[in-house]
């Protein structure tokens, strides 16, 4: 009967171990079902995502969106939504509109930039470097002449930038057609990417507090001038104050030690009596 009994216990462990690892087991099968379902959802994401980029890059008008975007995040990043620095979308006397204009010191004339993305041709020299150059350069050249006609005339600066906003293609322009910077120069018109663009930024932005400063150079040294006279009537009322609490203190003193002698007579008088 004790034998029976040790196997039925014995019995009941192995079922109760044997439950447990399947258990185990199920919850094993579910986390790799689990991840593959996030796995195949963050594939069709980046799928859609690239799907999306592609059409993008093929599609003109969407290109274009693409770039002025890009020049707007720019611009936002090292100068801020400041509208007395630039303008996006800025719609010049002749109505021609720039992807941005900005607005320069001491003069009421802007600095257009166009942002031009010459993608088709680009993407055709990798594979026939022969054939596609030179469709390539002509179509440099053409956004470079519409930059010239629309964006530079008597309310404008004498040159305006063309925003290339894909630093490979600004590179391939750098490396194998310095050519189109010399016909952009006879143009009065400056390619930049958005890596020089940033140096102009900080061009412009440093000679815009140049010309604050030395244009309100009288306010300035006026400001310092009364800020020197208040620093001045602290350090005298500092030193007023200091005297007061010296004798404040040589007074507390005085009463401190007056204090004691009449504690010390009070006690001696009590114990006399």
């Amino acid at each position: 009967m004790q034998n029976k009994s040790k196997e039925s216990v014995s019995s009941n462990s192995d079922s109760l171990i044997l439950q447990k690892n399947f258990e185990y087991l199920l919850k094993q099968v579910q986390d790799v079902q689990k991840n593959q379902a996030t796995s195949k959802m963050s594939l069709n994401q980046m799928e859609d995502y690239l799907y999306r980029m592609n059409q993008v890059m093929t599609n003109t008008k969407l290109r274009g969106n693409w770039g002025e975007y890009q020049l707007d995040m720019l611009l936002s990043v090292y100068c801020g939504q400041n509208p007395s620095i630039y303008s996006m979308q800025y719609t010049l006397p002749n109505g021609k509109i720039a992807d941005c204009a900005f607005h320069l010191p001491d003069t009421n004339k802007v600095l257009c930039i166009d942002s031009k993305f010459p993608m088709e041709n680009y993407l055709n020299l990798q594979e026939d470097m022969d054939t596609y150059l030179r469709p390539f350069k002509m179509n440099m050249k053409k956004h470079i002449d519409d930059v010239a006609n629309k964006y530079i005339n008597m309310d404008t600066m004498p040159y305006a930038l063309l925003f290339v906003p894909s630093e490979a293609i600004y590179q391939f322009v750098c490396a194998k057609c310095d050519d189109l910077f010399t016909y952009a120069l006879q143009k009065h018109v400056m390619l930049v990417s958005p890596t020089t663009l940033v140096a102009e930024v900080m061009t412009l932005l440093s000679s815009t507090k140049d010309f604050y400063r030395t244009s309100h150079m009288e306010e300035i040294e006026r400001n310092i001038l009364l800020l020197q006279e208040d620093a001045n009537r602290l350090v005298e009322r500092s030193v007023k104050a200091e005297k007061t609490l010296e004798t404040l203190a040589t007074q507390f003193h005085a009463v401190s030690i007056s204090a004691q002698k009449l504690s010390s007579r009070m006690t001696k008088m009590g114990e006399d009596e």
